[in-house]
């Protein structure tokens, strides 16, 4: 084992840091962090976030929120302010059982997520891999709302983690939408790594039943991955096997009749097509003089009509 010792010269200038910063949060304390914690050790007092942007090469919302960091922690306080409560500790984990619904939207401090940071080290891997996929030290309320998840929410940090690498694909890669969807699965009772992987899957053929869609029907522009668009597709490729012709008949029709793509308007004329058994456009009516799309916006214009109220349908002309 190699020994050192400090240059004496370089000992005229000291300043204290807690043993607490190395015992307890060098592990999980990004380098930002740790570097405005030594330069306000350094300068001690009143902190001047434009001098220390200045002197990290920072910007000074970088370095006040890096200062923050150590606040919530309990290690710093500002003045006049009084000491925090003691911290208890939160009680066992209980094996994860299936929510009946979201659980309340209260954020842990950031006491609590050192103290799960201390106490987990399930937590402390989720926050390492989260902050090494992100390509950034994890702020304040990233943490807080991954110990939200692990904790309140009751995901595995496992299934929290795929939930991460399912918004990485997309270009809303940030913490907010990693918790919208991680939400989203507790709702549904995806609290296991089967579980989600089964809801991955199912996910992958959404999307390629709405790639299918946009190439069949011959669209320039991508279709939108909402929610309603992904089951939409799904069924129409997957589960009810409409054949391309069909599909393009029917999207000619939804065209002609509202301009542009609906995925409602488009359901129904499908819909209405599944329930007759028609498989192609040679089994479509056609109309005198019009064509095959004519004549599915004419059956679509018929099921809209089935279902409005009576003081809203056309008056027939004697």
């Amino acid at each position: 084992m190699s020994e050192f010792y400090w240059d004496p010269a370089q000992l005229n200038g000291v300043f204290a840091v807690p043993t607490a910063v190395v015992h307890r949060h060098l592990k999980m304390a990004g380098s930002v962090q740790l570097k405005v914690l030594l330069w306000f050790s350094a300068n001690g007092g009143a902190f001047d976030a434009a001098a220390c942007a200045k002197a990290l090469g920072l910007s000074p919302a970088d370095c006040n929120d890096a200062l923050q960091y150590w606040v919530e922690t309990g290690l710093l306080r500002r003045s006049g302010e009084a000491a925090p409560a003691p911290v208890t500790a939160p009680p066992p984990a209980k094996a994860p059982i299936a929510p009946v619904g979201r659980p309340a939207a209260v954020k842990p401090q950031m006491t609590e997520v050192v103290l799960a940071r201390r106490e987990s080290p399930e937590f402390g891997y989720l926050l390492d891999t989260v902050s090494a996929r992100l390509g950034r030290p994890l702020s304040p309320g990233d943490m807080e709302t991954l110990l939200y998840l692990f904790n309140t929410a009751g995901l595995p940090a496992a299934v929290i983690l795929m939930a991460v690498g399912y918004a990485a694909q997309s270009e809303r890669f940030t913490i907010r939408y990693i918790e919208k969807i991680a939400l989203d699965w507790a709702d549904r009772g995806i609290l296991t790594i089967d579980a989600a992987e089964k809801h991955l899957c199912y996910l992958e053929h959404c999307q390629q039943a709405l790639l299918k869609v946009q190439t069949v029907c011959g669209m320039t522009a991508p279709l939108s991955a909402t929610a309603t668009n992904l089951t939409l597709a799904e069924k129409w490729v997957f589960q009810w096997h409409i054949s391309d012709d069909l599909l393009r008949e029917a999207y000619a029709a939804c065209v002609a009749h509202t301009g542009k793509f609906s995925g409602k308007y488009l359901d129904r004329i499908l819909e209405n097509w599944h329930e007759q058994g028609i498989t192609s456009p040679d089994q479509l009516k056609p109309v005198k003089g019009g064509s095959a799309g004519k004549a599915a916006s004419n059956a679509y214009e018929q099921v809209v009509e089935t279902y409005l109220p009576v003081y809203k349908k056309k008056k027939k002309k004697g």
